[in-house]
């Protein structure tokens, strides 16, 4: 069942000026959150409390141990920041995880992958200098998709210099380019060793998806999910979480998604 997260949750990342903006608007039904991209409706702020709710619950039974693998269909919403929305995400469920992660469960190597088409962009800058904070995010190029963000030199800052990978690829680059980037993920992660895993597995990746240019196969989605599978139960006792992100096409984004669920549960 879906968990409502309380507002302290969402304190963990967001702050509460945006959270009681949310909240007015949410009660008040019509309007934008953002600049244009994020349609208020009634019940947005509920509706998107059970989404960071869901994520977190994955994150406590994995840690508890009574699960290895979690899934969260409606979690990754991985452009929000802490004091707005973007690009469809209210708030940021995945950076609300890395922060619980670390203040709850004391992890010190946390790994978030980012195979969405969209550059996770409210993930990677809130984290670029965090040195516990492991990023690697393979994405459509931003000079051609939104956010326009996420360039390969992009490799953190400070003490967290080398903890950030970006990986852009351009336009209708199909399953042998995703591969290709993936092996520089897979090399980056047998140097991090992670403590967990967190996958946002966007389904919007795949060909004729109707807002990006790539085109993947559901067979992509499968290859990265085994391949992290695989380094879960080398590195962080089989934990990893993955959160369904986006996706524009139905039939596409299931098929991702299975392929993901699929992946997790072949050993």
């Amino acid at each position: 069942q879906p968990v409502l997260a309380s507002e302290g949750d969402i304190r963990l990342f967001h702050n509460q000026e945006y959270i009681n903006f949310v909240k007015k608007l949410s009660k008040k039904g019509t309007g934008f959150l953002d600049n244009g991209d994020t349609p208020v409706f009634k019940g947005v702020f509920e509706a998107s409390r059970y989404v960071v709710g869901s994520t977190l619950q994955g994150l406590n039974i994995v840690m508890h141990k009574e699960i290895e693998h979690a899934f969260n269909p409606i979690g990754g919403l991985h452009h929000a920041r802490k004091e707005s929305a973007a690009g469809f995400c209210v708030f940021n469920d995945a950076a609300i995880a890395i922060i619980e992660a670390k203040k709850k469960y004391e992890l010190k190597r946390i790994l978030y992958v980012d195979i969405d088409a969209h550059h996770g962009d409210g993930v990677f800058y809130s984290f670029y200098d965090d040195p516990q904070v492991f990023i690697a995010d393979i994405h459509e190029d931003g000079r051609f998709l939104y956010p326009g963000t996420g360039s390969e030199n992009e490799k953190g800052e400070g003490k967290a210099e080398g903890t950030k990978l970006s990986i852009p690829v351009p336009p209708q680059t199909n399953d042998e380019g995703f591969k290709k980037a993936f092996n520089k993920v897979e090399n980056f992660i047998l140097s991090v060793k992670p403590e967990i895993i967190l996958l946002q597995c966007g389904g919007d990746g795949l060909k004729n998806d109707p807002i990006s240019h790539l085109e993947y196969s559901p067979q992509a989605y499968r290859f990265a999910a085994e391949k992290l599978h695989q380094l879960a139960h080398k590195f962080s006792e089989g934990r990893i979480i993955a959160m369904g992100g986006g996706g524009y096409s139905p039939n596409n984004t299931a098929k991702a998604w299975v392929n993901v669920v699929e992946a997790f549960l072949n050993h």
